[in-house]
């Protein structure tokens, strides 16, 4: 690998110009990262590169994008602020140019990876008006790997400041996206996201075949706690059951609150069998673990529907759950209902 000709890093300049409207133009955080390695590599070659964000709280660095060599174990390492190259940079929010033959890179390895082979590093802070928020880390690694130069160092770091701001910004379209979908007192994913992820949960289970169900709770006089002891008294509720949805569903279910005490839970390749055990835990955990303001137990009722090979759409599973759900609540509230069978 060859370091940048002069006519290079002078070009190099103008292709960070050109990177600038395609890089900032990425609508998510990933594709923002790709086009940020990728832009760079046209201008500086390098054989790695990851992007840190700064964490203030535990002073320390958490990889969050990666290419090239050690992937895995670059993902895997939080450079302490104190005690690494990184970190020093983040202290001083000056670049570090690292050599080949300097003698401090033996000190600062990262784990599981070859302490004896020959490389090169620039890590430039990511600077976001007066704070770095992070670091690009760009390497090059191997035998015969020749140092970056002065001028490579400089590109890397007139490129840094481009891609702090397509960073935050892409950061930024992310956390607001996620707040759309997001209840805000119970941090569950609310309607929208249950009508987006249930559709395209329903599509896959039609690909593939495969059962997918949902289970609708409501609390049970859940006005009477609003009306005698205040809307925060109700939020608290509200607060405590999502939680009990949390701690029972799994990583591939998705729990929302779809409306006032109303809440939902879809649950890919799920039985309807799988879908009562999962509701009746839910309704016991809120029956022993939550109290209503005057002390009695805060109880819910549920709904149980269960689309075969995707043969709903999202609407309607819900609205399937629903019928069964009202039918729980005529039969004396306090259970479940699952294809017309109540469990009490």
């Amino acid at each position: 690998m060859q370091p940048a000709s002069p006519s290079q890093v002078v070009h190099g300049l103008e292709a960070i110009i050109d990177a600038a409207a395609g890089i900032l133009a990425e609508r998510s955080l990933t594709a923002t990262l790709r086009g940020m390695a990728r832009a760079l590599g046209e201008i500086v070659p390098f054989t790695s590169l990851a992007v840190y964000e700064a964490d203030d709280e535990a002073e320390d660095l958490v990889p969050v994008f990666a290419v090239g060599r050690y992937v895995e174990q670059t993902l895997a390492a939080r450079p302490p602020f104190d005690g690494s190259i990184a970190g020093g940079v983040v202290r001083s929010g000056e670049m570090a140019h690292i050599t080949v033959d300097d003698p401090s890179l033996s000190e600062f390895t990262i784990p599981d990876t070859p302490v004896d082979e020959k490389e090169a590093i620039v890590i430039v802070p990511l600077i976001v008006g007066a704070d770095v928020i992070g670091t690009l880390n760009v390497w090059r690694e191997g035998s015969g790997t020749p140092s970056f130069a002065v001028e490579e160092a400089q590109l890397i770091r007139r490129f840094a400041t481009l891609a702090a701001l397509a960073y935050a910004n892409a950061h930024q379209r992310e956390r607001l996206i996620e707040q759309t979908l997001t209840d805000e007192l119970t941090g569950l994913a609310n309607r929208r996201h249950f009508q987006r992820r249930g559709q395209a949960e329903l599509s896959r289970a039609a690909r593939e075949r495969s059962l997918t169900s949902l289970v609708l709770f409501d609390l049970d006089d859940f006005k009477a706690i609003n009306d005698r002891y205040g809307h925060p008294a109700g939020d608290t509720a509200l607060a405590r059951f999502a939680a009990i949805l949390r701690d029972e569903a799994r990583a591939s279910d998705l729990a929302c609150r779809i409306g006032g005490e109303e809440f939902a839970v879809l649950l890919p390749n799920t039985s309807t069998a799988d879908a009562v055990a999962f509701g009746l835990r839910v309704l016991q955990a809120s029956r022993d673990g939550v109290r209503r303001p005057d002390g009695a137990p805060l109880t819910a009722s549920a709904g149980v529907a269960t689309a075969v090979a995707g043969d709903h759409v999202a609407d309607d599973l819900l609205t399937a759950a629903d019928r069964r759900l009202l039918a729980a609540k005529a039969a004396g509230k306090d259970r479940l209902e699952a294809a017309g069978v109540p469990v009490a």
